[in-house]
């Protein structure tokens, strides 16, 4: 479960660089501005939830995600010319992404021995903060305000994952199962306009 555990990581660091490399490049930025977006993107959920839950921070702990987000950067950088034909390519990573970290979170929470309403935040933590911080840092208004159900997909994919890891779910069928629930989810919910209710 440990290996499975560090390839979903990084394939979830991957993911969330790209898209913030991506953005990053769409807005004009150099290389380093991009780095330090995909970089922000990444690691920012995961980052603070490790604070938060008071264990050494992911990335500090092994070099390797860092390399990954400079390896998506450098992919990013060379393929600029066809951004403009990269929207949806850009919306399944960040789904992959958003479901991966959400997944981690509620995983490395309930590890630690935390009650399920933690873990089930700290799986929300780590799947949307990374792109609240790039929203914020590209100037632009972040998506969990807007009316896409972005945290509530982070949501649901951790009381997904902790619910199938109670019923005792083999680890895989867990993971893949909540990854395609999450991929369904959000693309149902932009092609379908569902959000939650708004203040007037």
């Amino acid at each position: 479960m440990k290996e499975l555990i560090i390839i979903l990581e990084y394939i979830g660091t991957f993911a969330f660089a790209f898209t913030g490399a991506s953005v990053a490049a769409k807005s004009e930025y150099d290389f380093f501005g991009m780095l330090f977006l995909a970089f922000l993107t990444a690691v920012g959920g995961g980052t603070i939830r490790d604070m938060l839950l008071d264990v050494p921070v992911f990335w500090t702990i092994s070099s390797v995600s860092l390399y990954i987000i400079l390896i998506a950067t450098l992919l990013t950088l060379f393929a600029r010319s066809i951004f403009n034909k990269m929207q949806s390519t850009i919306l399944l990573f960040d789904t992959i992404g958003l479901g991966i970290f959400a997944i981690l979170g509620a995983q490395k929470a309930l590890a630690l021995n935390t009650n399920i309403e933690t873990a089930i935040i700290m799986g929300i933590i780590t799947g949307v903060l990374g792109g609240i911080l790039r929203s914020v840092f590209n100037n632009e208004i972040p998506i969990i305000f807007k009316k896409e159900v972005y945290a509530t997909t982070a949501a649901l994919c951790s009381v997904a994952f902790i619910g199938l890891s109670y019923l005792e779910i083999p680890y895989y069928l867990n993971i893949s199962g909540t990854l395609i629930f999450c991929i369904i989810f959000r693309y149902s919910s932009i092609r379908f306009n569902i959000h939650l209710p708004k203040a007037k």
